[in-house]
């Protein structure tokens, strides 16, 4: 069993709740999209059952090749999260006038409230939520990257056990 721990016991339980949890929503959101007749993400949600049932696959017999479409699928989505923090956090800073002349035609029935305030809130906000969801997804990412270390051990061990059996005999 393995020693090493994090907020829900074994490394390797976080993992397979990881991998569950991606199965879920990758069904939530395939009904989600039968339902409504737009197909438009259809692939992220297979892809999400298909990954978390990677994960499972790796826990279950020992392969550490199974966690690997998870950590190279999530490595680029949290590359792809803090470059569009970065750009929201630059757009905030420096709203573009087209932008501020763009949403000035829409206005408010507020006329205290400067369009391009607005803009550099939304985009501010955005950039926290976005903030906020990339610090999950790096947690996720290292505790699968924790069993995946793990369980290359454990394969080795396995392979070093066999082989011992073999020279015994």
């Amino acid at each position: 069993m393995s020693t090493e721990h994090c907020c829900c016991g074994y490394i390797h339980t976080g993992a397979l709740i990881i991998g569950c949890l991606g199965i879920i929503f990758g069904i939530i959101g395939l009904l989600a999209f039968v339902v409504t007749g737009n197909g438009h993400h259809i692939t992220g949600s297979a892809l999400n059952i298909i990954i978390g049932g990677c994960i499972i696959y790796a826990d279950k017999y020992h392969k550490p090749g199974g966690y690997l479409p998870y950590l190279i699928v999530g490595a680029i989505g949290i590359v792809f999260f803090t470059v569009f923090i970065i750009f929201n956090i630059i757009v905030a800073i420096a709203v573009p006038g087209t932008l501020s002349n763009h949403t000035q035609a829409y206005g408010t029935q507020h006329k205290e409230i400067d369009s391009k305030t607005a803009i550099r809130v939304m985009f501010f906000f955005v950039a926290a939520v976005m903030a906020f969801l990339d610090c999950i997804a790096i947690w996720f990412w290292m505790v699968v990257y924790r069993a995946y270390q793990h369980m290359k051990g454990v394969e080795e061990y396995d392979r070093g056990q066999t082989y011992q059996v073999k020279l015994n005999v």
